[in-house]
């Protein structure tokens, strides 16, 4: 489905399918389709991307700027040619934007799903890199360890949904002193009419 120039919001359908059975020759499929008014994947510390699965962009990553989106912060990049396990998409992982204080979105009021995308890419063992991961004011992640979860070079993805009532998904990263900085592989912010 082409939704170019469609309107935000939810489409619903039913699909029917004709066969030769006798018991059921007609099957009903609903299908709804989903129209953000906003969605952006930022490809943290890297190029721009489009992802294997859905062929989505993720643009390259760039400094906030009012009316925008990007990062806070000076902050800086980091990244390794090594396969990440768990993904297809390498490239949304093998880039990190570090250091940074923040990923900031400028957005009409709604609800919004948060993507982030980690993957440890140093030979870290559990509990030598933690940090914090706030949204709109609300810790999401407490003392985040990616080697912890899922071990290093492999996909930890997070996704949360968030009301914004201020115009702005803010997405904070907190370093703890002596365990690191922060670090992200990519960020997506998606409007989200059907919440």
């Amino acid at each position: 489905v082409d939704t170019a120039g469609m309107s935000p919001g939810v489409y619903n359908a039913t699909l029917f399918v004709q066969s030769n059975s006798g018991r059921r020759p007609t099957l009903r499929v609903p299908i709804s389709l989903l129209v953000p008014a906003f969605r952006a994947g930022v490809n943290a510390g890297g190029a721009a991307y489009n992802d294997v699965a859905e062929g989505d962009p993720w643009v390259v990553d760039r400094a906030y700027t009012a009316g925008g989106y990007g990062y806070v912060g000076r902050g800086g990049e980091f990244s390794s040619r090594r396969a990440i396990a768990g993904t297809d998409d390498d490239p949304l992982y093998q880039d990190l934007r570090r250091g940074m204080s923040e990923y900031r979105f400028d957005v009409p009021n709604g609800v919004y799903q948060v993507e982030l995308r980690f993957a440890e890419l140093s030979n870290r063992r559990p509990g030598q890199h933690l940090y914090d991961v706030l949204i709109e004011g609300n810790v999401v992640l407490y003392a985040h360890d990616v080697a912890a979860e899922v071990g290093t070079y492999t996909a930890d993805d997070h996704s949360y949904f968030v009301p914004v009532t201020d115009g702005s998904v803010n997405v904070r990263f907190v370093g703890r002193r002596g365990f690191g900085e922060p670090e992200v592989g990519a960020v997506r912010v998606t409007h989200r009419p059907d919440r």
